[in-house]
C-alpha cells in the first residue's frame, strides 16, 4: 500500500545505523552507551512485532473461535482486528469468570491459548529467551 521502504525497513535501517555508526563511537560513555543498546533492543522487538503481528493476531482469533465454539470471520480492516479481539479477549476474561473454563477439557483448552499468547509475546519480546526455553524443554 505504501510506497517503499516499508515500515521494516525503516525500523531496520535505523537499528543498523545505530549498531554500525552510533555503538562505535560512544562506547566510552557507559550510560549513553548502555540506552543506545537499550534504543537497539526497542527496535529489534518494533520490527518483529510489525513481521508476526499479522500471524499472531491471525491465529488468536481462530484459537478464540475454537474456546467459543463458533466460527467468527477475521476482519479484514487492521483496525478492526485489534477493536474485535480486545472485545473477544474481555469476553473471555468474563467466561472465565462465570465459570465457563472450569470443567478439565475447557480448562485445558483454555490453558493452551494462554499458553500460545504468552508464547507469542515472548517471540517478539526475547526470542532467544524462547529458544533456549525450547531447547530446555526438548532436553529435559
Amino acid at each position: 500500500m505504501y510506497d517503499k521502504p516499508a515500515l521494516s525497513e525503516l525500523i531496520d535501517a535505523a537499528r543498523e545505523h545505530l549498531e554500525a555508526h552510533i555503538i562505535p563511537a560512544i562506547k566510552h560513555d557507559a550510560r549513553l552507551y548502555f540506552q543506545t543498546l537499550v534504543a537497539i533492543n526497542v527496535l529489534k522487538i518494533a520490527e518483529r512485532e510489525v513481521m508476526l503481528h499479522p500471524l499472531h493476531t491471525r491465529a488468536a482469533w481462530s484459537r478464540l473461535n475454537t474456546l467459543f465454539k463458533e466460527i467468527a470471520s477475521y476482519p479484514e480492516d487492521p483496525q478492526a482486528v485489534e477493536i474485535r479481539l480486545q472485545e473477544r479477549t474481555q469476553r473471555l476474561c468474563a467466561a472465565i469468570r462465570a465459570g465457563d473454563f472450569d470443567s478439565p477439557e475447557r480448562e485445558r483448552a483454555l490453558l493452551e491459548h494462554l499458553k500460545a499468547l504468552a508464547r507469542e509475546g515472548m517471540e517478539v519480546a526475547n526470542p532467544k529467551l524462547m529458544a533456549t526455553i525450547d531447547e530446555e524443554d526438548r532436553a529435559g
